[in-house]
């Protein structure tokens, strides 16, 4: 069984840990795109209003015009924290899209379906006719060529990750657009001394799949990823997107189809990258921006993995926020509804760093790096960690354990 109501009666009304909206307003200052546009009408609660009054089929309500105002979230789930029932728009309009699919829902499920054959595709017609494409900016973003030349390099791994064997979950960004961050993930792999096993063909995590209420696609990537997992004889994957790290961990939570014992086994063998270099030492190179800033994703951040490998090996050079970050305002389906609301909430991100000239942004997210990219101001540029990671030549270390 899906995690997500299927219906908008049992999502608003029907169980008890979703009750009603009391309309009090207090994910308004949780809301990046409320906080961007000043419009009330895209605010959680206006969701559940909606939603509500679709049920009631209130008088002189339009059915379609209202789904698609309900529509317009950018799936960041910070209004959850804020209300004090625990209301979450994201699922809210997840539950929407799937009792309206329309041509964006069918859009999106291509998109990711088909990542390997769309997205270079895509990624080139962007550069060459960047006015051909929906969200045009966000695609050409992907291109390897965009990011900035790495400054941090390895010296020494102290053989941490001896004995180990694993294998990686890249998410379809490092598979299918920017294959330079496979290669140096094997390279830092390799470093460690980890025994890298053979992909077992990962789909999509399906977290984007899920927010866009396409949930039976999302459940046939998850049953295959876990099939994958299992006659790989079930080992550690490690993941450089903390997205993907939210969304492969919420399957021991919202999967039903797991043998006993195994949805732990399979949230612990979750593993994200920068935790297995806890100990390994770096230096910086000379081209280093004068100015880091990391931005923590909406999506995965949980115990900071990424932030606290940064900040072990930048110290006092790398800058970030304290209490609540913003939103880049990636949105997934809203690069196809609203991409211009999406990027106002990114304007409204950068502004809140308040970057000079020649800073640099790193995340770890794929979807953030995308965005971010996107809308960077002129002179700053944003990416993933691993952008900043410098290999040495032909990109890879050898593995001592198995030669390659």
């Amino acid at each position: 069984m899906n995690p997500v109501f299927r219906d908008h009666e049992a999502c608003l009304h029907g169980d008890p840990k979703r009750p009603a909206c009391i309309l009090c307003g207090k994910c308004l200052d949780a809301c990046p795109l409320f906080q961007a546009t000043g419009r009330e009408e895209l605010a959680p609660k206006a969701k559940f209003f909606l939603a509500d009054a679709l049920l009631a089929k209130r008088e002189g309500l339009k059915e379609k015009e209202a789904v698609q105002l309900a529509d317009l979230c950018l799936a960041c789930g910070r209004c959850e924290k804020a209300c004090p029932r625990g209301l979450c728009a994201p699922d809210l309009v997840s539950q929407l899209r799937a009792a309206h699919p329309d041509w964006t829902s069918f859009v999106w499920e291509k998109w990711v379906k088909n990542a390997g054959a769309l997205w270079p595709l895509a990624a080139a017609l962007a550069r060459f006719a960047p006015k051909a494409l929906p969200a045009s900016r966000s695609v050409a973003a992907m291109d390897p060529k965009q990011a900035a030349a790495p400054w941090l390099r390895p010296v020494s791994f102290g053989g941490a990750g001896a004995g180990m064997k694993v294998v990686t979950f890249l998410g379809c960004v490092a598979e299918h657009a920017r294959t330079d961050w496979k290669v140096k993930t094997r390279g830092l792999l390799a470093g460690l001394g980890v025994e890298i096993l053979p992909a077992p063909g990962f789909s999509c995590c399906g977290c984007t799949l899920g927010h866009a209420g396409l949930f039976e696609t999302q459940l046939a990537m998850r049953r295959a990823n876990i099939t994958a997992w299992r006659e790989a004889g079930r080992p550690t994957m490690v993941v450089i997107c903390a997205t993907c790290r939210c969304g492969l961990r919420a399957y021991g939570a919202q999967f039903t189809e797991f043998e006993p014992g195994e949805a732990q086994k399979w949230r612990d063998s979750v593993v994200s990258l920068s935790d297995l270099l806890g100990g390994t030492e770096f230096e910086v190179l000379e081209n280093a921006p004068a100015e880091v800033v990391y931005h923590k994703p909406c999506h995965g951040a949980g115990g900071d993995q990424d932030l606290n490998f940064l900040r072990r090996v930048l110290g006092e050079r790398l800058r970030f926020l304290t209490g609540t970050t913003p939103c880049c305002g990636f949105g997934g389906m809203m690069q196809l509804t609203a991409p211009g609301l999406s990027a106002k909430v990114a304007k409204q991100a950068f502004a809140a760093y308040a970057l000079a000239s020649g800073a640099q942004v790193l995340t770890g997210c794929s979807g953030c790096v995308t965005q971010l990219s996107a809308h960077a101001p002129e002179g700053v540029l944003a990416g993933h960690w691993l952008d900043a990671i410098c290999l040495p030549a032909k990109s890879a270390y050898k593995n001592p354990a198995n030669g390659k």
